[in-house]
């Protein structure tokens, strides 16, 4: 009786593959790369000594003034990308070792050769 196996390294990528493409890592990624922006947003103006808004500005639109918006939301959004990376490698996904091709729904086919 002969039984068809996968390669062990073939359920080593599935594996890799299976938390590469955990939403859990996209959304992380996603979060992570407008943090950044956002960070280096707020530190810019500190860095070149730009000021876009004068203490004596009775500008009410703006909302914003006087605050560092962008690097506080950059920063909260890196921690939140850090908490989805940490949680999608402290809980991965399981991974079925059987490839999609060779799963059966009962005992009737167990793919053996007599």
């Amino acid at each position: 009786m002969i039984t068809t196996q996968p390669h062990p390294s073939t359920s080593r990528k599935m594996r890799i593959l299976a938390r590469l493409f955990d939403i859990r890592m996209i959304i992380a990624l996603l979060i992570g790369i407008y943090g950044i922006v956002l960070v280096v947003a707020g530190i810019i103006p500190d860095v070149l000594g730009v000021q876009s808004h004068q203490p004596g500005d009775a500008n009410t639109v703006d909302l914003e003034a006087g605050t560092r918006a962008n690097l506080w939301v950059g920063l909260i959004m890196v921690a939140v990308a850090a908490i989805f990376a940490v949680w999608a490698m402290a809980r991965p996904l399981p991974v079925d070792e059987k490839p999609a091709d060779v799963a059966t729904d009962g005992p009737a086919s167990d793919h053996t050769v007599n």
